[in-house]
Parts: C-alpha cells; structure tokens; sequence
C-alpha cells in the first residue's frame, strides 16, 4: 500500500523533525522540560481540590482518575488542534520539497507521543505510592493505545484537510474540544454522573470518553474492558483513516497553492 511504503520512506525525517520540535520547546525555558510534567500535575491538582475535596467524590484512586483522564485528553485535544494549522505552519517546507503531508501529522503525533510518555510514568509512580494491585487486565493498555492513536490520527487527517480551506476552523475546533471536554469524564464517572441508560450511552457514543473508560479498568480496577466496543472502534478509526489518506493524496497538490 503507498502509506506504507511512504510512511516507511520518511520515517527518518519525521523522527529527526519531531526531536527538533521538542528540543526546540524547551530550548528558550528556565524548566526546560519539567514543564511537560508540571502543565499535567496543576490541571489533576485543580480537580482533586475541586472535586475529591470540596465536592467530596466517592471515587476510588480519585488522583490516577484524574490524571488518566487528563493524560488522555491532552494528546486528544493537542493532536487535533495542531493539525488545523499544521499546512500553514509548515509552509516554509512544503512550498520548497514534495512530502506527503500526513508524514506531517504523524511528526507532530511523535512529539505528543513522547510528552504522553512522560504521564504514564507519573500514573505508573501513582500507582506504586497507592499500591494499587496489578493484574493480567494491564495488558489491555497495549490495544486501548493502539485504537486510541488510530483514532486521534484519523480525525486529525479530515482537520488538517479542511483546515487548509477554512481558515476560522481553529476556532470552531476549540469551541467544539471545550464542550466536549466536559462530555468526555476527565474528573467523573459518566455512568454513575447520568441516570441510566444515558450514561451508559454517552460513555459508548464518545470514543475519547470510552477508551479513558477502559483505560481506567485496566490500570486501576483489574477489570477487562469491553472487547466488542474496542473492535468497533478500531474498525471505525481505520475506515475513517482510509478515507483521510485518500482525501489527502486527491487534494494536497492544491494546498500550496490556497495558503
């Protein structure tokens, strides 16, 4: 398949570019890259005062929920958000060498990628000081992921589409992330939040929403996430993938010349 052969041939140079991009975030900082720890920690340490102390929640390793949700929300939401302006951005490269523009994406997803890293080495140290019990359901971290960043690559492909030709769509995109975000569970259970059966549907509708779900069975309760709703997912990320790279490869000869 090209992608793959494409993906296989530039693979060095996303690599190469996303280690510039990150020593270039910090190159200008006092806490260079602490502050990759430091953002995640003050957002969990709000909702734990918010709602683990004043509101008093009854859920269990109410800190890791939090920050499960968080770690998992951030690459969401920064993932889809670069990718509105990731053509314009990248002007200056694409204007002067052919590259196919969703090696683009995938650079920038690197990038995240190593940042998320960094998180799930604090929920891992979390669990430790919690002691919370590790069971054989762990495992299911590794399909949660693997459907999680297909899915946030197949919806970053439309936005990197159309954010070529709409140039208020960063816009609409943040209105959108900020009404989802409160939809999503960061700081609360869903199900138990709505009365039944629309938690259970609000919980299965919102892909972002589920996977922090099974995130959270499998790291904090030992429980086995719904398989059926991981497949279902998986295969709805790779058809809408499939036809983000097809509306790519059509129409990025056109995107040089709009910007």
């Amino acid at each position: 398949m090209k992608f793959f052969k494409e993906v296989k041939k530039y693979w060095r140079f996303a690599v190469y570019a996303a280690k510039s991009d990150l020593q270039e975030e910090v190159a200008n900082s006092y806490l260079n890259w602490l502050w990759w720890i430091l953002e995640p920690l003050s957002s969990m340490l709000v909702y734990v005062l918010i709602f683990g102390i004043v509101l008093k929640t009854d859920e269990a390793y109410f800190p890791i929920f939090v920050f499960i949700g968080i770690t998992v929300w951030d690459y969401f939401s920064r993932c889809i958000t670069s990718s509105v302006d990731l053509i314009r951005n990248n002007q200056h490269i694409i204007s002067r060498i052919y590259i196919p523009k969703y090696i683009l994406l995938i650079q920038r997803m690197l990038v995240l990628i190593f940042k998320m890293l960094i998180c799930w080495g604090i929920v891992a140290l979390m669990m430790i000081i919690y002691k919370i019990p590790i069971g054989i359901n762990l495992l299911y971290m590794i399909p949660n992921l693997v459907v999680f960043f297909t899915f946030c690559f197949a919806c970053s492909l439309y936005f990197l589409h159309f954010g070529v030709y709409v140039s208020d769509l960063s816009r609409l995109v943040a209105i959108a992330l900020n009404l989802m975000f409160y939809l999503t569970g960061i700081f609360f259970n869903i199900q138990k939040s709505f009365p039944a059966p629309y938690g259970y549907f609000l919980q299965r509708i919102n892909p972002i929403a589920h996977l922090i779900f099974c995130m959270r069975k499998s790291l904090l309760y030992n429980e086995t996430p719904s398989r059926v709703m991981l497949g279902i997912w998986f295969v709805i990320s790779i058809l809408l993938a499939a036809g983000g790279i097809r509306l790519i490869s059509k129409n990025e000869n056109n995107y040089v010349k709009i910007i």
